[in-house]
């Protein structure tokens, strides 16, 4: 019997690409899913885009206020039923066979976090580049200096786990931070090195802008994870090579 897996999906003004982002998770060859989207206050018609799709696997839910991606991912986990948590977001995309070959590699590796290779694409769907993993695995002092791994590629094992939420006051930074609570503990993230996922980069997004981003990432490193002032300057520095290359 296939396990069932728990999409997440937070959406803020996605009405340009969640049409694509719901129909990459509709393609996949393996069906034993739920998609759990939490609407984040959008002011476009994001909710009309949604609201054509009669498949009762789609749970749709609204934050009474805008509250950010973490929130967001948060509520969609607290509803989730499945054994399997996965993360999509409304720009991003899966592969027809992503569902059914990972969790194929998660049950042969019997591993509780995976992650795998991704495609990277601009605003236009143009390609940009293939972004795959140096390692194998990662454990938590790995990801400190540098996070390979893309969150639309994640799924975690609530059996294994419990459900993990993202922690809310690692601003822009919340995904990287709920991996380290999972890795902090002893687990291990297995990369699964096969492109299944496609990440959309946009202009203005925090992520294409590092000089922003060193702000949160000290965050997570001080206030999240309590890191010494000398040790998340290390951390970083580290962090910041690593990133500028990142796709390039």
């Amino acid at each position: 019997m296939e396990e069932l897996v728990s999409v997440i999906m937070p959406n803020y003004n996605g009405a340009k690409y969640i049409k694509d982002s719901i129909d990459s998770v509709l393609a996949q060859t393996y069906q034993n899913w739920e998609l759990i989207i939490v609407d984040d206050c959008s002011t476009d018609n994001s909710l009309e885009v949604i609201a054509q799709y009669q498949d009762e696997r789609i749970k749709v839910f609204k934050n009474e206020k805008n509250s950010g991606a973490a929130v967001s991912r948060n509520k969609a986990i607290e509803n989730a039923t499945g054994r399997y948590i996965a993360f999509l977001d409304s720009d991003d995309l899966w592969l027809e066979n992503k569902l059914a070959l990972q969790l194929e590699f998660m049950q042969k590796k019997d591993c509780a976090f995976s992650f795998t290779d991704y495609k990277v694409i601009n605003q236009s769907g143009e390609f940009i580049t293939n972004y795959s993993v140096s390692k194998d695995t990662y454990e938590y002092a790995d990801i400190l200096k540098h996070c390979a791994i893309g969150c639309l590629t994640v799924i975690y094992d609530c059996n294994k786990l419990g459900k993990i939420y993202m922690p809310t006051n690692a601003t822009k930074r919340e995904d990287f931070a709920c991996w380290l609570q999972i890795l902090k503990r002893g687990y291990i993230a297995v990369g699964y090195h096969q492109i299944l996922a496609v990440y959309r980069v946009h202009t203005k997004s925090v992520s294409s802008n590092k000089f922003k981003m060193i702000k949160y990432q000290w965050n997570v490193y001080r206030n999240v994870e309590k890191i010494s002032f000398f040790k998340s300057l290390y951390y970083l520095m580290n962090w910041a090579i690593k990133g500028i290359l990142k796709y390039r």
